[in-house]
């Protein structure tokens, strides 16, 4: 049996790591099966990082900018290339075990979508394959 759902999400800032575990929980059926999430958007990604501590996610944006600076003399004239380097890194798509309807993650794992041109309203498509 495969079923999708899609979450929306309201990012607010430039760049920002969004903790979306729950939400992805929330459309999982009750049942054991693999959850593939994926992103439509070339200035934004997916990763599963630590959720513990806030400060993780600092560093990881910290050291995508310094990766990925504003200023630099970019080609692509839309003024987002920092965004789109930074996607080009933590990829669109996520493959994750699923138990009884919770995703099968480490003590300080969670799922966050990884926001790098924003605000913007996006969204993640959550499709379940039972077995």
């Amino acid at each position: 049996m495969l079923s999708m759902e899609i979450i929306t999400i309201k990012t607010t800032k430039k760049t920002e790591l969004i903790d979306i575990t729950s939400d992805v929980e929330r459309v999982l059926p009750h049942k054991d099966g693999i959850c593939i999430l994926f992103n439509p958007h070339t200035t934004a990604g997916l990763i599963v990082n630590e959720g513990a501590d806030p400060s993780v996610k600092e560093d990881i944006l910290a050291i995508f900018s310094q990766l990925a600076p504003e200023k630099y003399p970019y080609k692509h004239l839309e003024g987002n290339s920092p965004g789109h380097i930074k996607s080009s890194l933590t990829g669109p798509t996520l493959i994750l075990l699923v138990e009884k309807g919770k995703l099968l993650l480490g003590t300080w794992q969670r799922v966050f979508f990884a926001e790098y041109d924003g605000p913007r309203n996006r969204k993640v498509y959550v499709k379940f394959m039972e077995g």
